[in-house]
């Protein structure tokens, strides 16, 4: 593949970055900026990048990667629409696997921690007979709080009508794209937070000298710049697969193992190279460690993603 960033991605890095700084003001700006419209993956990656290293409030990973479908699938979402779907039941963790139900156009069932439920118009809803797509306002929705704080929500269908998407189709097309969104998201939270900390250990003094100074400290750091470096690699690997439409399941396995396991190392360092201050819920690394570890989870952490990727290669 060729490494170089296409006129489309530099042009998001350029312009998104300051547009998510001013952060109650992002979404109506990137929608009159129109990266709301992205299609490729190549350039929904990049922006997801930009969204995970300013931390931004922003459903953007939920209405471009998880929405998806219902531009893809059904009818056209106006620009700015939020949508969102529900992946998780209770007792049901696979999005192939679901309790929730449709019979005659109708849906039964919950699903959980169904990420910008208090503000999405659209909910796409894997069930036992295919994915379905429904409004939001037929649903009854109960707000959870997520780890880094942003509002979930526990959404209830009984007899929600419903427009029916596709069967396994969709989700073959869909689920890939998920696992590589998530994988953009926490690469910018992990680039983010080696960037943060290597200013801070050049700026924090201890006997008579900058922490970053010492060998252990070194080592720490550059064992998450290594890790960054791993996830961004497999990451661009596997969306350029994906986008291109060649056989990318090995791909988006490795990239989502790394993506999971070295943002785990990397803002933990950070935390730990920070002392105190990176539990201060005050200065930014605590919501990027938070919201690295809600999505580091979200349909399966490291040791999910390397059982999956070895029965993969195990045919």
């Amino acid at each position: 593949m060729d490494w170089t960033p296409t006129e489309m991605q530099s042009a998001i890095r350029e312009v998104v970055g300051p547009i998510l700084k001013d952060d109650p003001a992002a979404w109506q700006a990137l929608a009159d900026a129109q990266v709301l419209d992205l299609e490729s993956e190549l350039d929904i990656a990049a922006l997801l990048i930009e969204v995970g290293t300013t931390g931004a409030h922003v459903p953007a990973l939920a209405t471009l990667v998880l929405g998806a479908p219902i531009r893809r699938f059904g009818t056209a979402a106006p620009s700015g629409s939020i949508l969102t779907a529900g992946l998780i039941e209770t007792a049901r963790r696979d999005p192939r696997r679901p309790s929730t139900r449709a019979q005659d156009g109708r849906l039964y069932g919950q699903k959980i921690c169904v990420p910008a439920a208090d503000v999405a118009a659209q909910i796409v809803v894997p069930t036992t007979d295919g994915v379905y797509v429904a409004a939001m306002a037929d649903c009854r929705v109960v707000l959870q709080q997520g780890t880094d704080g942003d509002a979930l929500g526990i959404v209830t269908f009984d007899g929600t009508p419903a427009s029916k998407l596709g069967g396994d189709e969709v989700l073959d097309w869909w689920l890939p794209r998920i696992d590589v969104g998530i994988c953009a998201l926490l690469l910018g939270l992990s680039q983010q937070a080696v960037a943060m900390t290597a200013t801070y250990v050049s700026e924090r003094q201890q006997f008579g000298r900058p922490i970053g100074a010492f060998q252990a400290v070194q080592q720490r750091i550059a064992d998450a710049w290594i890790d960054t470096q791993a996830m961004e690699v497999s990451l661009w690997q596997a969306a350029w697969r994906l986008s291109a439409g060649l056989d990318c399941a090995r791909e988006v396995g490795i990239a989502r193992f790394h993506a999971a396991e070295g943002s785990a190392r990397v803002l933990a360092a950070a935390q730990h190279l920070h002392g105190g201050f990176g539990f201060d819920r005050d200065y930014a690394l605590h919501r990027y460690f938070l919201c690295a570890r809600q999505h580091e989870f979200l349909l399966g952490g490291a040791e999910q993603q390397l059982e999956a990727l070895g029965a993969l290669l195990a045919g």
